[in-house]
């Protein structure tokens, strides 16, 4: 496995044979007995006091996600982070529903030539981002590959699941947090710019260690005032894209108001922060790559009204209004001011195909 390989003389998981590998990966995952009776490596099933687990919730949801070293895996990425990822991205999903996560499967796809020291960085991570959401490892599958590859599998419990179909014309359009991090770190990655070094490691820190918005998810739902909901994995564009397809709506979005860039990295920028001598600008980092795992919703207008309420989801989710709902015929369109000319979006972002 490129870059991970380390010299003949330390151990492989070939050596350890399927039985010992199993048991090594097994043993790492703690699970409470009350509620997970059988647990990962101890039989052909995960055995889940469903009552127990449920804590009272109607629906269960489930999502699946695959992460792999061709695909994304960025260069310096450690195995703790590759582990990290693999039940982020699935937690992501879970918190788009605004859903509590309890359980985590994880399929591994193992070069036989992978050393044993990898494998249990990897494990630390998987166990350390599930645990850090209140989230059981609880079964799983490895199989020989010809490049490392982790599909995870999510569960959570919620009452009222937030949907992509539901925003109505007036809603608000907010995120939380700050989008274009991620996509700073893969530039300064692929050398395609330069910053200061807290800068980058601030931003390499979040393409390579994402974390899911699970309690902010949690937070918007149980509000009752979000109408739809996605998480924006695959860039803010195609994100609105797909809550536009599946509501049936269109949005108007004030470029100014997006936030870009946390205040972490912004802070530590020295000199101008003036990304356009390198050929790109913040409209590409927000809106057109993705990774940053945040949440798109849209909201009942009425929020605005409620300023009790607007403070609290500004201050418990770092929510930011950046648009409005408008009808499908509209499209999806920038506007920058009052009177100004609108201009239609162009809907890209990270794809697989």
């Amino acid at each position: 496995m490129t870059g991970y390989q380390l010299s003949s003389k330390k151990r492989f998981v070939e050596q350890l044979g399927e039985a010992g590998l199993i048991e090594r990966i097994s043993k790492k995952f703690l699970v409470d007995k009350q509620t997970i009776t059988v647990g990962a490596g101890e039989d052909d099933c995960a055995v889940i006091d469903i009552e127990k687990a449920k804590g009272g919730y109607k629906y269960l949801v489930v999502t699946t996600d695959t992460v792999q070293e061709s695909t994304h895996f960025p260069t310096g990425i450690s195995p703790f982070q590759i582990g990290w990822t693999s039940v982020a991205v699935n937690l992501s999903d879970i918190a788009a529903m605004g859903a509590h996560p309890f359980a985590f499967t994880v399929a591994m796809g193992i070069p036989s030539h992978t050393e044993t020291a990898f494998m249990d960085e990897v494990v630390e991570g998987i166990e350390k981002c599930a645990s850090a959401y209140n989230t059981a490892v609880v079964g799983g599958d490895i199989t020989k590959s010809k490049e490392f590859s982790l599909t995870g599998t999510c569960f959570g419990f919620a009452d009222k699941p937030v949907r992509r179909a539901g925003a109505e014309v007036g809603d608000l359009v907010c995120v939380t947090g700050s989008l274009g991090n991620a996509a700073l770190g893969m530039k300064l990655i692929k050398k395609e710019m330069e910053a200061p070094k807290r800068v980058e490691e601030a931003a390499k820190m979040t393409l390579f260690q994402p974390m899911p918005r699970v309690k902010e998810g949690i937070i918007l739902a149980d509000s009752g005032l979000v109408t739809s909901m996605i998480d924006i994995s695959d860039g803010l564009a195609l994100s609105l894209a797909e809550l536009a397809k599946s509501s049936v709506v269109g949005f108007e979005i004030y470029e100014d108001k997006v936030p870009v860039l946390s205040e972490e990295i912004r802070s530590a920028w020295e000199g101008d922060f003036d990304l356009s001598m390198y050929g790109f600008d913040l409209r590409e980092l927000a809106f057109f790559f993705g990774g940053d795992y945040e949440l798109l919703f849209t909201v009942d207008a009425q929020v605005i009204e409620n300023e009790e309420v607007l403070e609290m989801l500004k201050r418990e989710v770092k929510m930011s209004v950046i648009g409005k709902v408008v009808s499908a015929e509209e499209g999806i369109y920038f506007k920058t001011g009052e009177g100004k000319k609108k201009e239609k979006m162009e809907i890209k972002g990270y794809q697989h195909f």
